[in-house]
C-alpha cells in the first residue's frame, strides 16, 4: 500500500526545485503542479484501485532490466492499479508475458527510423506517430512515470494523454543527481516519490529464461553441468565497453581450479571478439553455440558466474540471479555497477570516476590489471563455497 505520508509529500504544495536539490524528483514534463486531483490520490491510498499507471522506459536492455524491480515495487505498494509499460519494440520481448504488468505499448521504433531516413517515408512516418498516439490515447492513463528522461521519453509521455506525468528534473533526467548515483537509486527515487516501500528489492521475476531452455543441452554436451561465462562483446553503438581479451582470459584460471568450464558467449557481430578471448585463453575455454536473448537468459540463469564488461549481458546476468564480476574501464561502476545478486567489479587501479560520460571514458581499459580479475574471481568463488548451490 500507498502510505498516507508517501502521498501527503507526493502532493506537497511547492514541488522540490532540481536547480536546489537534484536528488529528488519533480513534476518536469508538465507544467509544476500544486497538487494531484483528489481522486487519484485516493486511488494511491487504497492500493491503485481504478488506476491506469504507464510506466515509460523504452530501452536498452540493461536500462529496462534495472527498472523492472522497481516497478515491480510499485505492483506491490498498487496491487489493484492496471501497469502497463512502454516500451521500445527491440526489448517488448523481456516484458512479455511478466506477472506484474497488465499489458504493454510498443513502440515500433525500427519503424519509425527507416520511415524518418528519407523524404518519401514521411508520409507514412506520421500515420505511424499518429497510430501510436492514438493508441496511447485509447489506454486513458491516469498517470505516467518516466523512468526513461529523454526528449523522446517526455515526447511519448505527452502523445500518452496522462493528466499527470512524473519523472527527474534537470541534470537528473540522463545522469543521476548527485553524479555518481547508481541508477538503480535513480530509480527508486521513483517510487520513493509515489510513496511505495523501497525495499526488499525484488527480483526481475522474468519469464525469458524459461523460452530458452532448448539451448542447455548442447552446453551441458560440451562442458557438463558447472560453467561459467566470459561476454566479450558489447552493442554496437558501446564498443568501448568491451573488455581487453587478456582480462577475460584471466577468469580462466581460477574458474578451472574450482572445476568450473569457462564459456565464451557472443552475440552477432561478435565472433572477433570471441575468438580473441578464446586465443588469450589458450584451450581453457570453449565457444559457446550461437543464442537470442532468451537463450542467452537461460545459459546465465545457471551459470555458476559471468564475467563481462558493463553491457545489456551483464545485466540479464543480474536480472536472473547470476553472481558477476564486473570489468569496469569507461563506464562508472556506481552508476552502472550490478545489481541484486553477488557480485565483484574490477576497476583500473587508481581510476577516479566523476560520473560524467564524456570524462570517465577517456582512458579506457587502460591500467585493468589480469591479476585483479583473477582474484575476483577466486574471492567470488571462495564466499561461495565454490559456487556449488549456483545454477
Amino acid at each position: 500500500m500507498i502510505s498516507s505520508a508517501g502521498v501527503s509529500r507526493l502532493v506537497r504544495a511547492d514541488p522540490p526545485n532540481a536547480r536546489t536539490n537534484e536528488n529528488v524528483p519533480c513534476f518536469d514534463y508538465t507544467p509544476r503542479v500544486r497538487s494531484l486531483p483528489w481522486p487519484l490520490v485516493a486511488a494511491l491510498q487504497d492500493g491503485g484501485r481504478g488506476l491506469r499507471l504507464f510506466v515509460l522506459r523504452l530501452a536498452a536492455l540493461g536500462d529496462v532490466l534495472r527498472t523492472i524491480p522497481p516497478v515491480r515495487l510499485l505492483r506491490r505498494a498498487l496491487p489493484h492499479a492496471d501497469i502497463r509499460w512502454i516500451v521500445d519494440d527491440r526489448w517488448s520481448r523481456v516484458l512479455a508475458g511478466h506477472a506484474d504488468l497488465d499489458g504493454m505499448v510498443v513502440v515500433p521504433r525500427a519503424r519509425l527510423r527507416e520511415q524518418a531516413r528519407s523524404p518519401a517515408g514521411w508520409g507514412r512516418l506520421l500515420r505511424t506517430v499518429g497510430q501510436l498516439r492514438s493508441e496511447l490515447l485509447d489506454q486513458r492513463a491516469d498517470v505516467l512515470v518516466d523512468f526513461h528522461g529523454n526528449l523522446r521519453s517526455g515526447w511519448i509521455g505527452r502523445m500518452s494523454g496522462a493528466p499527470v506525468r512524473i519523472g527527474h528534473g534537470g541534470h537528473q533526467q540522463k545522469e543521476a543527481g548527485p553524479r555518481r548515483t547508481s541508477r538503480v537509486e535513480r530509480n527508486l527515487d521513483l517510487v520513493r516519490f509515489l510513496g511505495a516501500p523501497d525495499h526488499p528489492l525484488p527480483s526481475a521475476g522474468l519469464t525469458l529464461a524459461a523460452d530458452g531452455t532448448d539451448i542447455l543441452d548442447r552446453v551441458r554436451t560440451e562442458v557438463g553441468d558447472r560453467w561459467a561465462v566470459l561476454s566479450p562483446g558489447a552493442s554496437r553503438k558501446q564498443q568501448r565497453k568491451k573488455p581487453p581479451p587478456g582480462a577475460l582470459a584471466a577468469a580462466c584460471e581460477p574458474l578451472v581450479a574450482a572445476g568450473i568450464a569457462p564459456v565464451v558467449l557472443w552475440g552477432p557481430g561478435e565472433e572477433q571478439d570471441a575468438a580473441r578471448v578464446l586465443a588469450a585463453a589458450q584451450g581453457r575455454a570453449v565457444l559457446a553455440p550461437p543464442t537470442d536473448l532468451a537463450q542467452l537468459a537461460a545459459v546465465l540463469a545457471r551459470s555458476r558466474v559471468f564475467v563481462g564488461g558493463d553491457s545489456g549481458p551483464l545485466h540479464l546476468a543480474c536480472a536472473v540471479g547470476c553472481p558477476v564480476v564486473g570489468l569496469y574501464g569507461p563506464t562508472d561502476p556506481v552508476v552502472n555497477g550490478p545489481w541484486g545478486v553477488d557480485f565483484r567489479v574490477v576497476t583500473p587501479r587508481g581510476r577516479q570516476y566523476s560520473g560524467i560520460k564524456r570524462l570517465d571514458r577517456r582512458s579506457g581499459f587502460d591500467g585493468l590489471e589480469t591479476k585483479d580479475v583473477a582474484d575476483a574471481v577466486r574471492d567470488l568463488l571462495s564466499r561461495r563455497g565454490g559456487a556449488d548451490g549456483a545454477g
